[in-house]
């Protein structure tokens, strides 16, 4: 590689682990929003339900 190898292998490490973050965050942020939303959607349930009774 011409003595650029380290900085071509570093810079595909960095890639690498900067898009594994980033799928990480993304999972993460999703699980979340989904557990918020079920979490509303439960509580809306109990004060539906506790209106009706």
């Amino acid at each position: 590689m011409g003595g650029y190898g380290f900085y071509v292998w570093g810079s595909f490490g960095i890639t690498a682990l900067v898009v594994i973050a980033e799928i990480w965050q993304v999972r993460a942020k999703r699980r979340s929003l989904l557990r918020n939303l079920l979490n509303e959607t439960n509580s809306q349930d109990d004060i539906n339900s506790s209106s009706t009774s």
